[in-house]
């Protein structure tokens, strides 16, 4: 098994986990919050990761890349320093980023909610967890960068097993507070777990940081990353919050709260991708000595990605209404039409960003931010345009024209900038994914006999999976066959 291979099954053995915990919450929050409840909700955690990324100065990348370059060298010394000088001074940045936000919570309110400020309490009070956010993320980069896969996960698993017994603590006596304490409570515990495995994998001698070792230095190294890494997170948080307030607005919170928690289904398997893109796939980028070696491990990541995922997204749509009254309530059943649209537009979501990390790597940030503020404004065009008309299956629509359109940007521009071409078996991979998924969304979309639209999802994945034989290129074979860019 390819190391990518084994990174992948640890993170998506705590995904699984993860999907599990996310799963009894989510019926916990809808339950007891119903769908207005959970649309709120959702806005809420929006708006929190919009200032933990702001307080995160989009540090994280550059961190795990210059981390990962000290200790290859075994260079304890500067790891140590870059290290200390993240924490204190991300720990800085995301007090002030809290302070503005309680500051202005009733403008916040009003802007997200369109409700004069009314939640400006919970708005505030959500932003509370942002300076252990910050902190965290220091430690998970330490792991990252190391790659102590084994010790990411297990921090992972254990802070989402016990974020459950405190959301289910407090969410059933004080309701909407309690489940935003049930939120501040993970991102505690996950600090907390991340320092002891940290110590762990590492010693305790890299574990606690020291003023005597920052150094403004190790900040201006992450400055290119951060500005790209802040920009980028941030303009798809801000595309989230401002569909989310139009949808409120034009609908109501039960509409967003439908919206969301089919967003939340569609794309909650992902946590085991972007685990191993952060943790695995990002620095064996980043450790590529040629760019051949380079492309061969996007063509390698690609493929594995295209061989996985199809099942799992055929699964979901053709089980989507039964997932929903199980897992959640009756109330969410609606969400289930929106993963027919939405699911398929992750598998274009997929392939844009395994595509556009080397662009990352090679510190082409100013394209591929550019491209990523191309695709919020193409998804927003197309919401104005659609929601009056079709509500959030319009919103679903949008999402799967926007993915498309920016999975075909990035495919020209990697081709174009950085010489990448893909392999004939990745390429036959990637079209049988599409294939597939695209076939079975629309089977269950047009057929109204779901007995038939079930057959025919299962005869495609026996034909499919018929030729699994294919599905992953050789990465030796790759390195033979193109010389250095």
């Amino acid at each position: 098994m390819s190391g990518l291979a084994r990174a992948f099954a640890f993170f998506t053995g705590a995904s699984v986990v993860g999907t599990l915990t996310q799963v009894i919450k989510g019926k916990l929050t809808a339950v007891f919050l119903g769908t207005a409840g959970v649309g709120v909700l959702n806005q809420l955690t929006s708006v929190w990761s919009l200032f933990s990324v702001i307080a995160g100065m989009g540090f994280y990348n550059g961190m795990v890349r210059h981390m990962a370059e000290d200790w290859r060298r075994e260079d304890r010394d500067a790891f140590r320093a870059h290290t200390s000088s993240s924490v204190l001074f991300l720990l800085m940045t995301s007090l002030i980023v809290t302070f503005i936000g309680c500051l202005f919570s009733e403008w916040i309110s009003s802007f997200i909610f369109d409700d004069n400020g009314q939640r400006a309490g919970l708005v505030c009070m959500i932003l509370v967890s942002v300076p252990v956010f910050a902190i965290a993320q220091v430690y998970r980069a330490m792991l990252n960068a190391t790659r102590s896969v084994s010790f990411m996960v297990r921090a992972r698993i254990a802070a989402d097993v016990s974020s459950v017994l405190v959301l289910a603590a407090l969410v059933y006596p004080f309701g909407l507070r309690g489940a935003i304490l049930g939120y501040i409570g993970l991102h505690i515990l996950f600090l907390g777990f991340s320092i002891y495995y940290t110590r762990q994998a590492l010693g305790r001698d890299l574990l606690m940081p020291r003023l005597s070792n920052f150094k403004w230095a190790e900040i201006r190294r992450n400055v290119g990353y951060g500005i790209n890494g802040l920009v980028a997170v941030a303009v798809g948080i801000v595309t989230t919050i401002i569909v989310s307030r139009w949808i409120i607005s034009s609908l109501d919170p039960g509409a967003n709260g439908i919206f969301t928690m089919a967003l939340k289904v569609a794309t909650v398997y992902l946590g085991g991708l972007s685990a191993a893109a952060g943790g695995y796939y990002f620095p064996t980028l980043a450790a590529s000595k040629t760019n051949s070696e380079m492309h061969a491990h996007v063509d390698e990541t690609l493929a594995l990605y295209l061989y996985l995922i199809p099942p799992i997204i055929v699964v979901l749509m053709a089980s989507g209404d039964v997932l929903m009254r199980i897992l959640f309530s009756a109330e969410f059943v609606p969400a289930a039409m929106l993963l027919l649209l939405i699911l398929p537009g992750d598998l274009f979501r997929i392939t844009a960003e395994t595509v556009g990390m080397p662009l990352v790597v090679k510190q082409k940030l100013v394209v591929s931010t550019g491209l990523y503020i191309v695709w919020a404004a193409i998804y927003m065009s197309l919401v104005t345009w659609l929601l009056p008309e079709h509500g959030v299956l319009g919103v679903a629509a949008a999402y799967l024209i926007s993915q498309i359109i920016s999975a075909a940007m990035l495919l020209v521009t990697v081709r174009v900038i950085l010489r990448y071409r893909m392999s004939s078996v990745c390429l036959l991979s990637l079209m049988r994914g599409y294939i597939v998924v695209g076939g079975a969304a629309a089977a269950l979309w047009s057929l109204n006999d779901k007995v038939m639209g079930y057959l025919v999802c299962i005869g495609l994945l026996t034909a499919w999976r018929g030729r699994r034989g294919h599905a992953r290129p050789s990465l030796q074979h790759r390195q033979g066959c193109r010389g250095d860019v």
